[in-house]
């Protein structure tokens, strides 16, 4: 016998059905906002990369943003050699002294696994969307059921 033929069918409430979306609600939105922190990671990651790949080579003066909306920057002096004394956070709060090209390749590492961190979140949320609305069909048609009901049995001549 196959798994499926042994498999009972089971009823539940309605109250597990309400407990269940409800359930399914919370942690979409849970996911939600992972999958919006990570984008904001992944966003940031890719302009540290850009603003590494495009800093000139030679070093010169310069302009450092002092915030995210670009309102305040500081002039600075960036030293022929930066492309060799590159700090790089490794995690926990430790640095690693580097140069550009390894600096860029754990960038690349580092937005690859996000971007599969986001992938994953994303096919957890599509698979608890699909179940979501699938009980949110079957809620549906119980209200249907329950309003037909209540309109049969409130007629003339209903029992």
């Amino acid at each position: 016998m196959s798994k499926e033929s042994k498999q009972e069918a089971r009823t539940i409430t309605l109250d597990e059905l309400l407990l269940r979306l409800e359930q399914l609600k919370q942690y979409m939105a849970l996911l939600e906002t992972r999958i919006s922190e990570a984008s904001n990671q992944l966003t940031e990651l890719q302009l540290s990369k850009n603003t590494l790949e495009n800093l000139p080579e030679q070093g010169g003066d310069g302009l450092v943003v002092l915030d995210r909306l670009s309102t305040i920057f500081i002039p600075v002096k960036i030293p022929e050699e930066w492309p060799r004394k590159i700090l790089v956070n490794i995690g926990l709060n430790y640095y690693m002294r580097t140069d550009r090209e390894k600096a860029n390749d754990i960038l690349v590492k580092r937005i690859n696994s996000v971007r599969r961190t986001i992938q994953v979140l994303q096919k957890q949320y599509a698979t608890l969307s699909t179940e979501y609305n699938a009980l949110q069909q079957v809620l549906a048609q119980i209200y249907v059921q329950a309003q037909q009901a209540q309109r049969q049995t409130s007629m003339p001549g209903g029992s």
